[in-house]
């Protein structure tokens, strides 16, 4: 925690999201430089579902990367941003009919993680017989079982995938191929609690195991993402290439099978920042409660973290206090960030910045008393203002209601400019 060296102009209002562009670039880099190495034939498709703000997916874009999507919104915004179908890859088990049918005609790569997904993948293969359609799919396997304590859902299985198990895989598998659709790839991702290298080799054995034992010959393997990202912790990028190859090298030619990757908060979580200011500061029973206008829902919306945030303060205060406690702006008790134990006094106005947020936190916005925050992107000398801060206009738009006459209005009704005249309103309760 120190004082801030950023000069004010590239300091924005707040609250606000600010990213690093340097810091994106480097990371970025680095995780394709380390797939060059170790699989020069590969993809990474970047991960929607993990930070979708468009600027940050046209970034990824115009650095090479796919769009990896697991619904028809995600992949519409894809499209609507660039990307060609051909350059995108489809997962989970959430697909349309017509989307599944659309992205198969139009050249993706997709996994199939439903019994639904193969079902309608037959159908077209029948309703075009001289068209060839290869999918991957989805491996459903036992991480506890190969790596134990890494399961996020300990003994409980995952939900997503074939089971070799249970005879499942090898059913879809029969199917397609009676359908005269190729098996073109697998799919192997799996979360996991500590990012280690075992859980990469564990899934790239996995992969390896079903291609020597079911004879298959695959245009592509999705290693999945989940990856640890930081400026110089281990495991890095590299480490994970390289025992990714060294698991399927024996069964796979690196230079005709591709290797998929799908990184999110690998790249984007150290990148992004959350900046926010003090508005109060009260004394309770001797206790110091610092208000800022920040929320747990702004940096960890799922609640999970304990209070260890990697924060800077800018303050001219030089008092320490041997506790304050940061709070956020909404009426829940438990909104309350962390504790500061023999820092500065913080005064109205001083400004607290949360690093490493970039991950799932605009994804997994409420839209909770306040709306969605402005994002900023930042290089050395500019700080440009890649999304407004959400009103009540942004809030209505594509909306209708019926006022107590009756009339149906919409957002066009809602005209009063952002800073123009309040309107009475009832006051909120607790």
């Amino acid at each position: 925690m120190a004082h801030s060296l950023t000069p004010e102009n590239l300091q924005p209002p707040t609250p606000a999201f600010v990213i690093d562009v340097p810091l994106l670039e480097k990371f970025t880099a680095r995780f394709m430089q380390a797939m060059k190495t170790y699989w020069p034939n590969s993809i990474l498709g970047y991960s929607f579902k993990t930070n979708s703000l468009p600027w940050l997916v046209a970034f990824m874009r115009d650095r090479g990367a796919w769009a990896e999507v697991v619904s028809d919104a995600e992949y519409e915004l894809a499209l609507a941003l660039g990307y060609t179908p051909d350059r995108v890859v489809l997962n989970g088990p959430y697909k349309t009919r017509d989307r599944l049918r659309a992205a198969l005609l139009g050249g993706s790569i997709i996994n199939l993680d439903a019994k639904r997904d193969v079902e309608w993948t037959i159908e077209l293969a029948r309703e075009m017989p001289d068209r060839e359609f290869g999918v991957g799919l989805r491996i459903n396997w036992d991480l506890e079982t190969r790596c134990p304590g890494e399961s996020t859902f300990g003994e409980q299985k995952s939900r997503f995938g074939f089971s070799p198990e249970n005879g499942e895989l090898d059913q879809a598998i029969s199917a397609l191929q009676t359908a005269g659709v190729r098996i073109a790839g697998l799919h192997v991702h799996r979360n996991s609690r500590t990012q280690s290298l075992n859980v990469y080799q564990a899934a790239a054995t996995v992969a390896a195991e079903i291609i020597s034992s079911r004879g298959l010959d695959l245009d592509w393997i999705d290693i999945g993402g989940g990856f640890f990202g930081s400026e110089d912790g281990t495991p890095t990028f590299e480490d994970y290439m390289r025992v990714i190859r060294d698991a399927l090298e024996p069964v796979v030619d690196i230079d005709r099978t591709c290797l998929i990757t799908e990184p999110g908060g690998a790249l984007v979580a150290v990148p992004f920042e959350f900046h926010a200011s003090v508005v109060d500061v009260k004394q309770i029973e001797g206790q110091t409660l610092v208000l800022t206008n920040a929320s747990r829902t702004n940096i960890d919306p799922l609640f999970r973290k304990d209070g260890s945030y990697d924060i800077r303060i800018d303050t001219a205060s030089t008092d320490l206090l041997a506790e304050q406690v940061l709070t956020g702006f909404t009426l829940v008790e438990g909104d309350r960030l962390m504790k500061l134990t023999d820092q500065p006094a913080l005064q109205l106005d001083d400004r607290i910045v949360f690093h490493k947020v970039g991950a799932y936190t605009l994804c997994l916005q409420p839209m909770f008393i306040e709306y969605l925050p402005a994002v900023y992107a930042r290089t050395e000398h500019e700080l440009t203002l890649v999304r407004k801060k959400w009103g009540a206009a942004e809030y209505v738009q594509g909306s209708q209601w019926t006022a107590a006459t009756g009339k149906v209005e919409t957002e066009a009704s809602l005209k009063r400019p952002v800073n123009g005249p309040r309107q009475a309103m009832a006051e909120p309760t607790s």
